[in-house]
């Protein structure tokens, strides 16, 4: 029993008999190395510019443009408004449909003087989820050929029906666009324009180029509609992106990635508001982790290799959180036994090249070099948000308990 709790004994760790400090080490750096690795060899296939690989098509197809509102209906106005001015596809060959959900009276009667459909959905406060799931009953399997779904700030380019038309007519039943950020105003944003222009390199760019499917993204999205109509009702969660991903990735139906499809959106400008949106992020993080960890056996073992890779992908640990924890060890193993630093150093300076690869080009590129001073900021709002997390989970189970007794002794 003494050799069990020795383990907390500082002294027992740097015992050079047993070896304790050293096989730790090599664990930890062995964990930490796979991601890192993987992360390479993607940013390795994102090199190189991209080349549309669709001809025109001889068909147009019907489109149902899905617009997802959050009370920011003045916000989705303007980009309905932008969509219908910019779209260079004809007009009779698409709809718009919005999915309100907390609007205003004065946004409401904005829209319905548009040439849109709304559907409110039955509950007050919904997932995005829900309210697509609630826009797809009103119509038939066979009314459109496929579906576009964004969110309420997005803007995209005018030939963007046009491109999803030819990828689709082409064989493409899911497509992903290129998602970027149009407010790059402050440090904190353009950080965030970085993480996501690096992400849209990685797991979408690499993803499709190496033969695996693309990442999904939330918005900027087309289907084909009887499949998504199919599809729809079995979601679950409030992540559209993570329960699309599964149901696709379960019927092995691939999904292609459109970089020229630019679509604009907004992110967090201040580390609190990146803070709030990491937390809502972890939400679904830490469910989808639990479902990899319980799927990934057997997806290796039957053989889709599709499926396995997203699972893997979200077993890994964030890019911020992975820099952080590398940068950890890196300094915790100089202060305890230096000699063990240097293959850290080592991964920190290959995550760092993998990373620079991977940066996009054009305008985030140029002033991302003015904002890495507040890498540090986002990489700890990561851990914190995690500990947050973590004590509102332990919060709501404790609240759930005192429900229970006190509905017991009533």
């Amino acid at each position: 029993m003494n050799e069990i709790f020795s383990i907390f004994n500082p002294d027992w760790w740097m015992d050079e008999n047993n070896n304790a400090l050293q096989i730790a080490d090599a664990i930890l750096y062995l964990l930490l190395c796979i991601p890192v690795l993987y992360l390479l060899i993607c940013a390795l296939f994102s090199l190189g510019k991209y080349k549309n690989p669709y001809p025109p098509a001889k068909e147009m197809h019907r489109f149902l443009v899905l617009f997802t509102v959050l009370r920011n209906g003045k916000e989705a106005i303007q980009s309905i408004n932008h969509f219908l001015d910019t779209q260079l596809y004809p007009r009779d060959k698409y709809d718009i449909a919005v999915a309100a959900t907390q609007l205003s009276e004065e946004d409401l009667i904005t829209l319905l003087q548009m040439p849109v459909n709304i559907v409110v959905p039955d509950k007050e406060k919904c997932t995005k989820v829900y309210a697509i799931q609630q826009v797809m009953e009103r119509y038939s399997p066979k009314e459109y050929d496929m579906v576009v779904i964004f969110n309420s700030d997005n803007r995209i380019v005018p030939n963007a029906l046009n491109l999803f038309n030819n990828a689709y007519y082409s064989g493409c039943d899911a497509i992903q666009a290129h998602r970027m950020t149009e407010n790059l105003t402050t440090s904190i944003a353009v950080l965030n324009a970085t993480s996501e222009e690096i992400n849209n390199n990685i797991f979408r760019k690499a993803h499709t180029r190496m033969g695996f499917s693309s990442a999904l993204i939330g918005s900027a999205m087309a289907f084909d509609f009887e499949m998504f109509h199919d599809i729809a009702p079995r979601l679950k969660g409030s992540d559209i992106s993570k329960s699309m991903e599964i149901a696709l990735l379960q019927e092995n139906i691939y999904t292609e990635y459109l970089e020229e499809v630019v679509c604009y959106s907004k992110k967090e400008e201040s580390a609190n508001g990146y803070e709030a949106q990491r937390i809502s992020w972890l939400r679904s993080q830490y469910s989808s982790t639990i479902w990899a960890l319980r799927k990934f056996p057997t997806t290796l073992l039957k053989g889709q290799w599709d499926y396995a890779l997203k699972l893997f992908q979200w077993l890994m640990p964030s890019r911020f959180l992975l820099i952080a924890l590398i940068a950890a060890c890196a300094i915790g193993s100089t202060l305890i036994d230096w000699p063990l630093s240097f293959k850290w150093y080592g991964l920190l300076a290959v995550i760092a090249l993998t990373f620079i690869m991977a940066l996009p080009d054009g305008e985030v590129n140029k002033r991302f070099k003015y904002s890495v001073w507040a890498l540090p900021i986002l990489a700890f709002a990561s851990i914190f948000s995690h500990i947050t997390r973590f004590f509102q989970f332990k919060k709501k189970k404790n609240s759930k308990t005192k429900r229970k007794e006190s509905t017991r002794k009533v």
